[in-house]
Parts: C-alpha cells; structure tokens; sequence
C-alpha cells in the first residue's frame, strides 16, 4: 500500500462538507484535499478523486497521475466515462444498497407521493402570504396504483413501503420474467401500456443516453387524466416542456420532483410557477444512514485501490487495470 493524494470534489453544502470531514478522518494515511466543482483544480497531481456531482473532460486533463474516479452515488452519468477510459483511468460507483441511499431515496418517493396527492405545495402557499388555506378534495394513496419504472434496488424498496398503504404496484423492468413475487412487471418496451391506468407513475430507472426524456409528450399522454409524476431518479429523464404542457393543461394533476434537467434549478424554470409541481433540490439521499455509508464504502474503495485492488463496482474498461500493474 502507498499513500496517495486524492481530491473529493463537491459541491458546497452541509451534506459535502460532512462527507469531506469524515473521508479526511478515516483515510489520514493518505492526503485528502477539497476540490469545490467548477473552481479551479488546488492541485495537478491526484491519484484518485472522490466525486459527488460531476466530472469532466477538461478535470481529467489537467491530472496526468489520475488513475481512479469514485463516485459515491449509485448514478455515474455525471461522469464523462468515454474521457476516463481514454486516460486509463478506472471510474467506479457506489451501490445504493450498500451505502443506505436507496433506503433514504425510497422514504423520499413515498414523501413526494403523499405531498403530490395531498395537494401540499398548494394548501401551504397561501399561509405564508397570509391568506386563507386551500380546501378541497385531496387523494388518499389507499386502493390506488403506482407504476414504479426501474425496479432496481430503490424501486423494490419503494414497493415495499407502498404496499403498507394499501396501493397495487405495476413496475416495469429490462427482465420482467426474473422478477419474483406478486408484481405485475411489464418490459421496459413496454412503458406506455404499463402507465396507462396508474395513478402514480414513479422514476426509480438509473439515467443513460438510451432513455433522455423517456418521459415525453406520447409518454404523458399514456398517462390516464388525473395521475401524478414522480421523479427520483435524473432530472434527464423528463422532457420538462411536455410536463409543463401537461399539468398546464389538467391530464396531469401534480408533480413531484427530487431532480431537473438543470441543477441547481434555474429560477426561471417555467415548472416553478405551477402550483401542482413540487420540486426539491436533489436532496432525497441526504440522510445520516448516507452519509455514513457513501463514507465507509469510499473508503473500502481507497483502501483497496491504494493495496493495488481494483474496485469491485468497475463501470468503465480502460486499457491499463491498475497503476501498480
């Protein structure tokens, strides 16, 4: 094992800057510095970084000894994996199951599902402006059904803790015939006949090139008037235009959205100005149960990478496996 100097880069906020503080505790062996994304690099010569957000191209290129990116979300479009791969560089993730986000991101969705169908967003405006509350006729999640799209870890554990409430779960997935259990799963293909009667449909499906704004114009309109739009997963996968269009003109009754298209959220997003639409700033993991797993798996990655192990959870095959090979 050699020690080895490693970035973590961040964006600013509570969440980072505990995770910062907890990686520097456990691998004081090793020099570990803050990088703060889209200022300029403290340093030239890391040999691994540690990302919460996004890497770049232009990042790699100014790092001529770095050798591996670890990314401490399960998702890792943010990373640019065809650059990383060009430079050796391994990049790997960290499954959401193992770091307690799919657990935090799973009680998220039932939160949103609840706000949406309650009407939250718009029977709390009116307090702050000293008006009279809105009253009316709220939906109870009792008797009604979820389409989770992307039954992966999160998406289980979502059906899991929407059972409870007395709601029927149709999911869809890339192997609908392995999936085991009660659930009607349709075939990803198949998305369109799975939304078309759910009264909830929920994004829990890991983002890539192949599903960009899977959720459009056609796939809105599949939707029964009346259903409520949720989005865990990556602001990448809803065309926000349509939605827009689609809340606007009443065949969607609400939204609830963790992530957008552009984040931070422009202030000028035109979803912002519906009432139906509650969106919250990618906060759904942070949580303690996290924080303290995206720390202790970055650092069994670190550890390992630093002892010449390569990370189990490789999403990229760079021509070189290790720097000490």
């Amino acid at each position: 094992m050699h020690d080895m100097k490693i970035a973590f880069v961040h964006a600013e906020n509570e969440f980072t800057t505990e995770l910062f503080h907890q990686l520097k505790g456990r691998l004081h062996d090793h020099e570990m510095v803050s990088w703060v994304e889209h200022k300029t690099a403290p340093a030239d010569d890391f040999e691994a970084v540690v990302v919460m957000g996004r890497f770049t191209r232009e990042q790699m290129a100014g790092q001529a000894k770095l050798r591996l990116i670890h990314t401490v979300s399960a998702g890792y479009d943010a990373i640019d994996l065809d650059a990383a791969s060009a430079r050796d560089i391994l990049v790997s993730y960290s499954p959401s199951g193992l770091t307690g986000n799919a657990i935090s991101v799973a009680e998220f969705a039932v939160m949103l599902i609840l706000a949406a169908s309650r009407r939250l967003k718009q029977v709390l405006l009116p307090l702050g402006k000293n008006g009279i509350a809105v009253h009316g006729i709220s939906g109870a999640l009792y008797g009604k059904k979820a389409c989770i799209i992307g039954l992966g870890t999160i998406g289980r554990l979502l059906a899991d803790r929407l059972k409870p409430f007395g709601v029927n779960i149709v999911a869809t997935d890339d192997h609908p015939k392995s999936i085991s259990g009660d659930l009607t799963v349709f075939h990803t293909d198949q998305l369109k006949e799975a939304v078309a009667d759910a009264d909830y449909v929920v994004l829990c499906v890991r983002a890539g090139s192949d599903n960009k704004n899977l959720i459009n114009t056609d796939t809105l309109n599949a939707m029964k008037k009346g259903a409520i739009l949720v989005n865990i997963a990556r602001g990448t996968l809803v065309d926000e235009s349509a939605l827009f269009d689609a809340v606007k003109s009443g065949h969607i009754a609400a939204a609830g959205l963790d992530v957008m298209q552009k984040e931070p959220v422009d202030q000028g997003n035109i979803l912002l100005s519906l009432s139906q639409v509650l969106i919250t700033p990618h906060v759904a993991g942070a949580t303690d149960i996290t924080l303290k797993g995206m720390a202790d798996y970055a650092e069994k990655v670190v550890i390992g990478f630093a002892a010449g192990q390569n990370p189990e959870e490789l999403v990229n095959n760079p021509k070189m496996t290790h720097l000490s090979n």
